[in-house]
């Protein structure tokens, strides 16, 4: 009897023990899953504070460098300016205009025309005359450009054109030497030199001086075919001036010469 009760006691005992254990394992999984849930839910937090906060960091450094390569809006380049000069002698005119401008900003592209007009007062056929240049200019470097344009003359009509030029500026001075080929019928070769110099005076007022030529040569025959040199002298008052003037014409293999006094007035146009 006493060893029956021992057993049925016995068998409670493991039956208490064969229940008590999932309960007892439940709550301690539950609680460490509670601790584990606490500790990811921590991490997660965290890691969206450093991953917000490495964000913020990029932007602030991606900005700051942006704003630093940026560079400084520069200031707005003045237009080259585009000398016109009339000329009035003792028996006709002459006209000019000169434009010298780079195509862009920067470019190494540029565009070189000059535009010359001459008449007689008596409209004498022969002293009627019109020379046009239109070149497109490539820079080598720093003063010397390379040319390809065509030329174009009320006499003989239009020829293509390749050559050089050199160019010099400064404050007071300026030099312009232009040297190359007609490509076809007489392949002239032909150089265009313009010198100025204004030393200043007084305030706005500065002295005027400038020489130009053009030489021609047919080289075809090996004879002159064209040329002239103008000079002038005077003043200059900001951008006009005016004063005295000289023209030297010479035409032909033959060297036919008309020769001119009088008075200029030029301007630069911006």
């Amino acid at each position: 009897m006493q060893s029956k009760f021992y057993i049925l006691q016995s068998k409670k005992q493991r039956n208490w023990h064969w229940h008590s254990k999932p309960d007892f394992i439940e709550k301690y999984l539950g609680h460490c899953i509670s601790i584990l849930s606490t500790i990811v839910n921590f991490e997660r937090i965290t890691m969206k504070k450093n991953i917000v906060g490495i964000l913020l960091f990029t932007v602030v450094i991606f900005t700051s460098n942006l704003v630093k390569a940026q560079p400084a809006e520069a200031p707005a380049q003045q237009s080259a300016p585009i000398p016109l000069e009339i000329f009035l002698g003792t028996d006709g005119w002459t006209s000019q205009l000169i434009i010298d401008k780079k195509l862009a900003a920067g470019s190494k592209f540029g565009f070189f025309g000059l535009s010359y007009l001459k008449a007689d007062y008596d409209n004498a056929e022969f002293l009627r005359e019109s020379i046009n240049l239109a070149f497109l200019k490539y820079d080598l470097f720093k003063g010397v450009s390379l040319l390809s344009g065509a030329v174009f003359n009320s006499h003989w009509g239009f020829r293509p054109y390749a050559g050089a030029q050199y160019a010099y500026h400064s404050k007071n001075f300026m030099g312009v030497i232009n040297s190359g080929f007609h490509l076809t019928e007489t392949q002239n070769f032909e150089s265009l030199a313009i010198v100025e110099y204004r030393p200043p005076i007084k305030g706005a007022w500065s002295l005027y001086t400038h020489i130009q030529g053009i030489y021609s040569q047919n080289t075809e025959i090996s004879k002159h075919d064209r040329s002239f040199l103008y000079s002038r002298l005077g003043l200059s008052y900001k951008s006009f001036s005016f004063g005295a003037a000289f023209n030297y014409d010479c035409y032909g293999p033959t060297k036919i010469e008309d020769q001119q006094w009088g008075i200029f007035i030029s301007t630069v146009l911006k």
